[in-house]
């Protein structure tokens, strides 16, 4: 299978930490033409890839019993996992997972960002992550919501050497961020009545039709968190938390 390379700073994968991998496999197999391919490491625990086309596309793993709600994370691409997470630590980050070899597939690290959000970053070994990207049924975009848009901002170019411009909406400046001429990832302001939630990072499948989609995850048991909405001059997008808890959002038209 032929993998896609990243450059440093781009997302590259994602993993769905599932407290009911079985019943969240079937969701999104049924909401997306994902097949699943499954894999035992450690201590019998079960590693699941999604693939669409034959290309890996995102994976999921069981967090066991916990109170916490499955939840998606995902994986920005470094050249040098130490080295950024030492910068990451250094520009106020709390780590939570030290960088760590994970076989021959590549080396990863997570940490909570100085305005809460938690984000993992990876070196590539064997594994480059997703084959597949800004496709349909594919990872299409990473936003950011933060308590603190200037304190997040920093942190991240600095970090990553990311490019930022500022785009006027009538809720507020919505930040984007380049790496190079390719778009990184997209940043805007927790309004004060959603403070509760903290800080977050969202991430975006693209789908052919989002109200389709968003019709299709209700009658799977989905929870419409917010409903198709469409950004003018541009396409629609939704936000869905699925059975077991887990938020994302899709889009199209973008």
């Amino acid at each position: 299978m032929m993998d896609k390379s990243y450059t440093e700073g781009l997302f590259c994968w994602a993993e769905l930490g599932s407290t009911n991998p079985e019943a969240s496999g079937k969701f999104y197999s049924r909401l997306f033409p994902w097949t699943v391919q499954e894999s035992v490491f450690g201590q019998n625990q079960t590693y699941t890839v999604f693939q669409y086309d034959n290309q890996d596309i995102a994976a999921m793993y069981g967090v066991g019993e916990t109170a916490i709600p499955s939840f998606w994370g995902c994986y920005i691409a470094v050249n040098d996992i130490e080295a950024s997470s030492r910068r990451a630590e250094q520009l106020g980050a709390e780590m939570l997972i030290a960088p760590k070899r994970v076989d021959d597939k590549g080396s990863m690290c997570a940490f909570r960002d100085p305005t809460g959000a938690t984000v993992a970053l990876w070196e590539p070994g064997e594994h480059l992550g997703a084959g597949l990207i800004h496709s349909p049924y594919s990872m299409d975009w990473h936003e950011l919501n933060t308590t603190d848009l200037s304190a997040a901002a920093d942190f991240y170019m600095g970090l990553l050497g990311w490019s930022k411009e500022e785009v006027p909406t009538p809720a507020g400046p919505y930040l984007q961020f380049r790496v190079g001429e390719q778009y990184a990832a997209g940043m805007n302001l927790i309004s004060p009545e959603e403070r509760g939630m903290g800080s977050n990072w969202s991430i975006y499948f693209k789908v052919p039709n989002c109200d389709d989609t968003v019709r299709k995850a209700q009658e799977l048991g989905a929870e419409i968190i917010v409903p198709a909405y469409s950004v003018p001059g541009s396409g629609r997008f939704a936000t869905v938390r699925d059975p077991q808890g887990a938020y994302f959002s899709v889009q199209s038209g973008f």
